[in-house]
Order: C-alpha cells, then structure tokens, then sequence
C-alpha cells in the first residue's frame, strides 16, 4: 500500500508538472530540425510537441492548447505561410504567436511571413545556444501585448459605460429640470405682480440654478457625442450678428453682475452663412463666459467677426485678462479640466468650455484657434470653412 500511494504521488508530479510547463509546436518536415529543436526545448523546460507538415500542425492547434508555434515556411503540402493564414483566419487560435524559420538569405520570404500574420523569425542556421532564451523573449513579449490588450479592453469598455451613463442621466436630467425653470420662472413673475421682491428674488434663483444646471447637463451631453465622434450639426442658413446676439443674450445677467465691458466688432453683420446656428453660438458664448469668468472685475472683452486671407471666416473672442501660459493653455484644452481642478478652486464650471467650442467648430470643417500668454489676454478664433458664406464676402483681415 506504501509503494502504491507514492506511485500515485509520483504520477500526481508529473502530471503537475506537464502543466506547468509551457507547450511549444514545433513544424518542419526535416526530422533532423524537429528533433534538435524540440531536445533544445525540452532542456529549457518547455513542452515541446512536433508536426511534420502544416496539416498536421493544423490538426493540432485546433485540439490542443500552444503557447507558441515555430515552424519552417519551406515544406510541402500546406507551407509555412499557409499554415499562418490559415492560424490567423481561425478565430479560437488567431491570437497563437509564431516564429518562422528560413534560410539567413531569404529577407523576402520573412517579409511575407510577416505580413502573413508571423510574430518573429530565426535563420539557419540556427544559433542553437540563443535558441531558447529567443523563444522566451517572444512568449514575454507576447504576453505583455495580451496584458496591455486586456487593460486596454478594460479601459474602452470602462468608458463606453461611462459614456452610456452619462447620456442617459443627462437625458433623464433635463425633463425635470425644464419643469422647475418652467415653475420657478411662474412664480417669479407671479411675486413680481404681487410686489413681492424678496419672494422674487427667490424665485430668480431657482430659475437661475436650474438653467445653470441644464447647462452643464447639455454641455456633458455635447461632451459625450464629441468623444465618440464628430459633432452631429443641423445646418441653417443665418446671418453673422444673428449668432452673435445669441451667443449673448444668456450671458446678459453674468455681463451685467461682472460688469465687463463687450465691444462688438463685426465688419458686415448682415453676411450669410450656412451652418449650425445654435452650436456656433454656444461655441462663442462659451468663450466669452470663459473670458468673463477668468478675468478681474470690468474686462474689456471684444467680440468680431471677419474673413481672412484665403476666404475662411473666423469669430473672435478677445479679452484683456490675465493670460495663461503655453502649459495651462494645453490643458484648459482638455476636457473637465481647468486650471485649477480642486475643490476650493474659486471659479464654477466643468473644464468644458474650451473642449467643446474646439469640437463645435470641428465639425464644421475647421479649428480653434488659440492665442494666450500671462498678462497679455487671451484671443481665440473659431475659424469656418468659406465654403460655408453665403454672397458677398466680408472685407478680409489677417489671421493674427
């Protein structure tokens, strides 16, 4: 009974230890090659299994599990570059990498074993010494990729939830919101025939914060689509001081309690052009609300518009604030950030504002265009395609 359990014991290893060990095909229709190459792989303490032909290989590729697979590419019947086609085209083995081996001077055969679908190669004749540590460096390797694939996969699948989430609270956001801007605005006009100010007053800030709220839930709404790809626009045709004011008009309130100063410059407001009027307008008040939010009390903010050399159109927002440096400006251009991201930052907002002018105007075909430095302002240009103008063009000034 002693004898016969450590029998089983000792079976028990070996079976352990077969799978443990990493399982190497190994195809060459040269059984000198298969057996020098599959002892070279046993002694480094892989699994070495050999095929004579690409059929064979095949045949065991698809009914047991390889770490890896080196084989010839000469050989007849099914080739070696068959072989890895036919590896690659099968989805329950597509991901198996693989080592070519051919003559020192055959480069082309190595380019379409390559672009067949090989991972590396060796060439005869075959540095027998290396032969093991080149097949441990192309299983770390390919390791490495899978982990990088699986963090990757993790990381876009992490995100398309993240962005699903996102549009369907800010959807589910917005009826009840518009409700209580809708009721809140009611009440206010009602205490305001009642002469009641004080209730009024309560009643303004109700509407105002769920207006502000609503923004923001456009504005993550607007951010999600951008991430996913181009802006979707509604073109209509409209006139350059059309967008302008309405581009204003929300920000009349946060004009008047800064006391910043617009000075509107455009060159031929009564120019047509086609384009997504209610998009370009949130794209400049954005910047405008930016340039008021960022800079002391009373800037002087000068919005215009003007073609530049070439035909394109271009919207300008200038301010006489603070500035950014090269670095602050890269990354107020990433979205959800601003300068200063904390939570005792002093200034309200999402980090949106200059992301979503840059895709609005993106999906129109052009870019904005950003000029910043510390103590000098801030100018921003969302340029429009000419294509886009309608009739007489704007006298043309220069793009600096």
């Amino acid at each position: 009974m002693r004898r016969a359990s450590l029998s089983g014991e000792a079976r028990q290893a070996m079976v352990t230890e077969s799978q443990r060990r990493v399982r190497v095909l190994v195809v060459d229709d040269d059984p000198v090659m298969r057996e020098l190459a599959t002892a070279r792989l046993d002694e480094a303490d892989f699994e070495a299994i050999p095929a004579s032909n690409g059929s064979e290989a095949l045949g065991l590729l698809r009914a047991r599990k390889f770490a890896l697979v080196i084989t010839d590419l000469d050989m007849p019947g099914m080739s070696g570059f068959d072989l890895i086609r036919a590896l690659r085209s099968d989805a329950a083995i597509a991901a198996t990498p693989v080592i070519v081996i051919t003559g020192s001077d055959k480069s082309d055969a190595i380019d379409l074993a390559f672009a067949a679908g090989a991972t590396s190669f060796l060439a005869k004749p075959i540095n027998w010494t290396l032969f093991s540590h080149s097949v441990r460096f192309v299983l770390k390797s390919d390791a490495d990729h899978r982990e990088l694939r699986s963090a990757r996969d993790a990381a876009e699948s992490g995100a398309r939830f993240k962005d699903g989430l996102l549009s369907i609270m800010s959807h589910e956001l917005r009826t009840p919101l518009n409700a209580i801007i809708g009721f809140g605005q009611i009440l206010s006009d009602q205490f305001e025939r009642e002469n009641d100010p004080i209730h009024k007053e309560y009643s303004d800030y109700i509407v105002d914060g769920g207006k502000r709220l609503l923004n923001s839930v456009s504005d993550m709404l607007l951010a999600s689509d951008a991430r996913t790809g181009p802006i979707t626009i509604n073109e209509v045709d409209c006139t350059i001081e059309e967008i302008v004011d309405l581009a204003l008009s929300p920000l009349e309130k946060t004009i008047s309690l800064s006391q910043a100063e617009i000075k509107k410059v455009l060159r031929e407001p009564d120019l047509e052009l086609c384009c997504d009027r209610a998009l370009i307008a949130r794209a400049i008040g954005k910047l405008v609300d930016n340039a008021i939010k960022f800079s002391p009390r009373g800037v002087s903010i000068v919005v215009g518009a003007a073609t530049l050399k070439g035909g394109d159109l271009a919207f300008l927002v200038r301010d006489a604030g603070p500035g950014m440096s090269a670095e602050r400006l890269a990354l107020a251009m990433q979205p959800f950030n601003q300068a200063d991201m904390s939570f005792r930052r002093s200034k309200e907002g999402l980090g949106l504002g200059l992301p979503l002018a840059n895709a609005i105007i993106t999906a129109h075909g052009r870019r904005l265009k950003l000029d910043s430095a510390v103590g000098q302002g801030t100018s921003a240009l969302l340029i429009l395609p000419s294509a886009r103008l309608r009739g007489t063009q704007a006298p043309v000034v220069g793009a600096a």
